[in-house]
């Protein structure tokens, strides 16, 4: 705003040095006119005096007395005075020797006075004799009323261009002050002008840095005034919109951020403008790596680029699955579809990608137990179904035979008994359908009671069965049942698949927070390809031995649940034809947490 102000300031400088100038020169043209005026009238004054005096003296016929006469008015008035006969011979003047003085008869202000038309005749010329510019003033001396000649009065120039000169400096100095003081006071204006403007300058440009909170402060009215208001209303608006947009902006990347799906921005140019954090997880990519590059350099890897082009090409939503394969397989339900700007013209393509890998693989699972399920029904009640038909077609007559098929019948229906009620137990264990009820227990004398009802097991199989001391005493909160349930199927399994003469070995372990049951066998031990799926419902490892031990294949898958709604985790440890190692890690309350 500083040229601004300088604009003003000097146009408002250059209006007063014009007006100024033009008042300088008609004040002194009027001066000069009227100064011009009073000498005029201050010569014709004089002139008329002296030819009044000459008349009534009739001096005019005597040149002597007239000439010593008009001598006597050189002193005291500086003023010339000739007194001229109606032929134009001086008869006598106030400085100089009408002798030698020319015929005036030629001269414009005493043909001016012999013509009837004018009272008076004037003009202004150089003397010759004074080597001056003078003012000539003729007047007539009329006597009888006839004209018998002239009084012509002349003043020297100079005493009017000495006037006028200083008059001029004058002038000059009083206006000069004047153009002073009114040039100083349109800087004041100006300033004044500019400043508040200044300050909505500042304001607006700080508006363009992205600051809303300026506003201007000034004080001042009229358009001004309401100029400095309007910016600021703008100002205020501005910054309650821009606290809206980034509190959509941040709700919107809050919402980008957590969200599970992919999102992914393809602009009109077929380059990645944004990218989500779950989408940066299925490319195993920073978003600085992914934005800005080709859709066909981003999705080559999973099998979006056909997609995204299919949706250029055709401006239509396309549903699909994906699959990606690095760092690990996923399966992705791909949803593409364009989006517009304005007068729905096609900005790009929007992409959104839905993890559904575990929803693939619960589906498998889920087909797999099926599977499973019918499986392991299918072999008891085939079982059941065979012996009992041959049974009843009497053909079996030995005793001995019958006794053997109807015990197989018996062992199969427990089997299938055995396996439902697991079942059962595990569907209800998952729903949380079964409350725990929760107690203190002595894990020590509880593992001691469970090892009671396996010790024929064990000794049959010849097993060495090694428990905790029972004089120590380990406390816990928990279901009684279920942590016997648990500690059931780990000795139980020990037993299944540890050699005849094998140890199993019970332990128990306790810190200020947890406690750890350790079962430990040298049994045949597990495959370390197996040990991810040990725990999965009818997983074995050896089929054909499980089976033939009267196992469901659901033990472990129940223990699991168990120990999760206990708060608790188990790990394993095993290598093969060396022993496994299991540890179920309780806490000591149920209220904490691990």
């Amino acid at each position: 705003m500083k040229s601004l102000w300088l604009k003003i300031s000097l146009a408002f400088f250059v209006l007063i040095l014009a007006l100024t100038l033009v008042l300088w020169f008609l004040l002194a043209s009027i001066m000069q006119n009227a100064y011009t005026e009073t000498t005029r009238d201050h010569l014709i004054e004089n002139a008329e005096m002296v030819s009044q005096i000459i008349i009534a003296t009739e001096a005019i016929d005597d040149g002597e007395r007239l000439q010593e006469w008009i001598r006597n008015f050189d002193g005291p008035i500086e003023m010339r005075f000739t007194v001229i006969d109606e032929d134009g011979t001086v008869v006598a003047d106030s400085e100089n020797d009408p002798d030698t003085m020319d015929n005036h008869r030629n001269r414009p202000e005493f043909e001016a006075v012999l013509s009837a038309e004018n009272e008076y005749g004037e003009t202004i010329r150089y003397s010759e004799t004074q080597d001056l510019n003078m003012m000539y003033i003729a007047t007539p001396v009329v006597s009888d009323g006839e004209t018998v000649g002239a009084i012509r009065t002349s003043l020297s120039l100079q005493i009017i261009d000495e006037a006028m000169r200083k008059l001029w400096l004058s002038l000059a100095l009083i206006l000069g002050i004047m153009l002073l003081l009114t040039t100083g006071a349109g800087i004041l204006i100006a300033r004044s002008i500019t400043k508040p403007i200044d300050s909505v300058m500042d304001v607006t440009r700080r508006l363009t840095e992205k600051d809303y909170s300026s506003r201007v402060n000034t004080r001042v009215s009229g358009e001004i005034g309401e100029l400095s208001s309007a910016v600021n209303t703008l100002a205020a608006s501005l910054q309650r919109q821009m606290k809206e947009i980034q509190e959509n902006e941040q709700q919107l990347t809050s919402i980008m951020s957590n969200m599970v799906s992919g999102v992914m921005l393809i602009n009109q140019d077929g380059r990645v403008e944004l990218v989500n954090s779950a989408m940066e997880k299925f490319f195993s990519q920073h978003s600085e790596n992914v934005v800005g590059q080709t859709f066909d350099k981003v999705g080559e890897g999973i099998g979006l680029g056909e997609l995204i082009r299919q949706v250029f090409e055709e401006n239509k939503k396309v549903h699909d699955e994906v699959h990606s394969y690095y760092p690990e397989e996923r399966i992705m339900d791909a949803h593409l579809a364009p989006y517009y700007g304005q007068g729905w013209q096609q900005k790009g393509v929007i992409i959104v990608l839905h993890d559904i890998t575990d929803i693939r693989r619960l589906e498998k699972m889920r087909s797999d137990f099926v599977a499973n399920v019918s499986h392991e029904l299918k072999t008891p009640v085939t079982s059941v179904r065979g012996f009992s038909e041959t049974l009843l077609s009497g053909e079996v007559k030995d005793e001995e035979t019958v006794r053997q098929f109807l015990t197989i019948i018996h062992d199969e229906s427990q089997r299938l008994d055995r396996l439902i009620r697991d079942l059962l137990n595990l569907s209800k264990i998952e729903r949380q359908e079964i409350p725990l009820n929760v107690e203190k227990v002595n894990l020590t004398e509880l593992v001691h009671e469970t090892a009671v009802t396996l010790q024929g097991s064990a000794e049959q199989k010849q097993t060495n069965l090694v428990l905790p001391k029972e004089d120590r005493a380990v406390i816990l909160e928990a279901d009684r049942d279920r942590i016997r349930q648990i500690i059931l199927n780990l000795i139980a399994n020990g037993i299944n698949y540890t050699h005849e003469g094998g140890t199993i070995e019970v332990s128990l372990r306790e810190n200020i927070y947890e406690i750890r049951l350790i079962v430990t066998d040298d049994g045949i031990g597990i495959p370390e390809e197996s040990l991810g799926r040990i725990f999965e419902r009818f997983y074995r490892v050896d089929k054909a031995r499980s089976r033939h031990s009267g196992g469901t294949g659901l033990g472990l898958a129940i223990v699991k649940h168990l120990i999760e709604s206990h708060k608790g985790r188990i790990e394993i440890e095993s290598a093969e034809d060396e022993g496994t190692t299991i540890t179920v890690i309780l806490p000591k309350t149920q209220n904490q947490g691990n």
